[in-house]
Formats: C-alpha cells, structure tokens, sequence
C-alpha cells in the first residue's frame, strides 16, 4: 500500500466532474430517508467519470494492493460505505449517505479488496463489502466533521501515517513495520486490514513472493556480481531495481521494502541515495 495524494489528485481532477458530484451531493440533503436510498442505489453513472478521471490522474493500480488487475475493471471503491448497515434489531451502525458522492471518500480498489469473497489464506470471508469498524466504543458519524473525526481500524492508502505501518514478508505476506513491533493498536488495525481488505489475499502473496525472488535474483546473481568485478553492467542492474521502485510500478511499496532488506551492499544502499 504505498500513499495517494488524494488532495493533489482532487485539485488537478476535472472541474465538470466535480461539478456534478457536488450538485447531487447537495441534492441528498432534502432528500427523506427513501429518497437517499434510491439516488444512491442509482448513483454509479454519476461517479463512475469521477473513477475514470482517478485512473487518469493515478494510473490503474488498486490503491489498496498495487495490483494491476489488467483483466478486470477496477471498482470505486468508498472507504466509507455508501449503504446503510444495521443491526440484526435494524438499529443503524452507520450510513455515510452524506459522502456518496463527495470524491474525498473514493479509492480505487481492485474487486477482491471491495467484494465479499473467501479468503483461503486466513479461512474466512474477506473483502470489504460495507463493513467499516471503528476502535471499540467509538460512534460512527452521522455528518461529515464527526465522519473525519473517527479513527477507522481499516488502513487507508491516502492517509500516509497508515501505509508506513506495512512490510512485506519474502513470501508475500503483509506484515507489521518493525518500528511499530509493539504498538498493540497497529497490530490490529492490520490485521484487520488483512483481511476486510484481502491484503493478505493468496494472489497477490504470490504475486509478491514472486517480486521478492526476481528482487534476489537482481542483487544477488546479477548486482553483486558486476560490483565484484567492477562492470559498468552493474548500472543497468540499479536501474532495473530503481524501476521497481516507482510509484507506478506494480506492488512497488513491497519492492522498495525487498530491497531495503539488501542494504548491507553499499551498492544497494546507494541506490537510496543517488539522484
């Protein structure tokens, strides 16, 4: 999960789409409870430009996995859930209606982070569906300050403090950064995170652990070698592992952390240096 300038994307997105957003957004608030219902229920043709703009602005990368996804369409995803979620005693959890068409809660999400779906590697439902859990005792908001307010457990990819929680195992799986090792409240906010948003999804371990050992195979039987023998090659090296790198690269937060892991090679660690 590497960081999105929400913010930035938001100010170079097309004024006519936001526009229209903000029109319907304005609309819900006369609306009766039904009426929400049905104009969101009905709203996909009107942000559906706004994913199509973020694509444009952001390339096509889930903001949740780094995943490309190139047979599939991504789905806009909104962090907080557009329906309206109660209990089994139809008491209210929480209806964000308020930000269904206010861009500040989209993301773009491949479909097994946004659907429901069995997650293999941790044996239960994954997927995000409308779940949306807050820390226990918390309120969820009913308006648009308290909504910013809240703390969600679920990491969001356009709040920079949350991606720097994630690490990368060499088989793929997502874990804890070691500079929060003993922050009880990270641990499971990423673990919930695991799972609600299939992070830790069996594809995309895979997909993962097969950069991990491409990562290896750079340093280890091309990279080392040049730099032994002192090979010019050994710049083509770097600019493959650089390229990795790149926030548009896939799964690229998990390539920087592979390859942070090579640092005891001056050779590596320049390439955190090197303009």
């Amino acid at each position: 999960m590497r960081f999105i300038n929400l913010d930035q994307i938001l100010n170079d997105a097309s004024e006519d789409i936001t526009l229209i957003l903000e029109v319907k957004n304005q609309s819900l608030l006369t609306k009766t409870e039904t009426q929400k219902k049905t104009a969101i229920a009905n709203g996909n043709p009107h942000w559906r430009p706004m994913k199509e703009e973020l694509e444009r602005l952001a390339g096509r990368k889930c903001w949740y996995t780094e995943s490309k996804n190139p047979g599939c369409l991504n789905d806009l995803e909104h962090f907080r859930p557009k329906g309206r979620v109660v209990d089994k005693d139809d008491n209210l959890i929480h209806w964000y209606w308020f930000l269904a068409f206010n861009p500040i809660n989209y993301r773009l999400s491949a479909q097994i982070p946004n659907r429901l779906n069995n997650n293999e590697v941790l044996g239960e439902t994954g997927g995000k569906g409308d779940n949306f859990p807050l820390p226990t005792g918390s309120i969820h908001g009913a308006n648009l300050a308290d909504a910013l307010a809240e703390n969600p457990v679920l990491l969001d990819p356009c709040c920079e403090e949350d991606t720097a929680l994630i690490e990368f195992h060499p088989d793929g799986r997502p874990v804890l950064s070691q500079e929060f090792s003993h922050d009880e409240t990270a641990f499971n906010r990423l673990k919930q995170s695991n799972l609600l948003l299939n992070l830790d999804y069996s594809t995309f371990n895979e997909d993962r652990e097969a950069l991990y050992n491409k990562i290896r195979s750079l340093i280890e039987g091309r990279g080392d070698r040049y730099f032994n023998t002192e090979n010019d090659a050994l710049e083509d090296t770097k600019q493959d592992l650089r390229t990795l790198m790149l926030p548009e690269s896939e799964y690229s937060k998990a390539a920087e952390c592979y390859i942070r892991g090579f640092r005891d090679r001056v050779w590596v660690e320049s390439l955190f240096f090197d303009n």
